[in-house]
């Protein structure tokens, strides 16, 4: 095969990625109207936790410390599951179960690669887990303390 034709095929094949791509954030923003909601009773500290064990997540990562980053990932499993009980409990909240749910997934890959010692595969999944916390907020009340 030649390159040109090839090149072509490939370019084509990134442009058509590049497209479901933004179309997939566009339908998550879509998905992602603010939604005033009453917290009151919602735990704060746990998400305090949580939040600050995603901020120290990537640079134990780049570190390669497996011990750190395996306590950060499992304070951020612990509260995702208590995110979706609160939220399964709440009820009329189904996209903030499905955001919790889709972290608890992103985090368990966090867990899987470093079991397996691959920090970049970790890496990678810890930035979709942070995605995905940012997208519930984009949703939610924000931390406000």
């Amino acid at each position: 095969m030649e390159l040109e034709p090839m090149l072509s095929t490939i370019c084509k094949w990134l442009a058509l990625a590049a497209l479901i791509c933004a179309l997939s954030c566009a339908l998550v923003r879509a998905e992602g109207t603010h939604v005033d909601l009453d917290l009151t009773d919602f735990d704060d500290d746990s998400m305090r936790d949580m939040d600050d064990a995603n901020k120290d997540l990537q640079p134990v990562l780049g570190a390669r410390n497996g011990d750190a980053a395996l306590a950060d990932a499992q304070v951020i499993q612990n509260v995702l599951k208590e995110t979706e009980a609160y939220f399964t409990k709440k009820g009329g909240t189904d996209n903030a179960v499905k955001i919790a749910q889709q972290g608890e997934v992103s985090v368990a890959a966090v867990i899987a690669a470093l079991g397996k010692h691959d920090f970049d595969t970790a890496a990678m999944a810890a930035r979709d887990t942070a995605k995905n916390c940012r997208a519930c907020h984009d949703i939610y009340k924000p931390l406000t303390k």
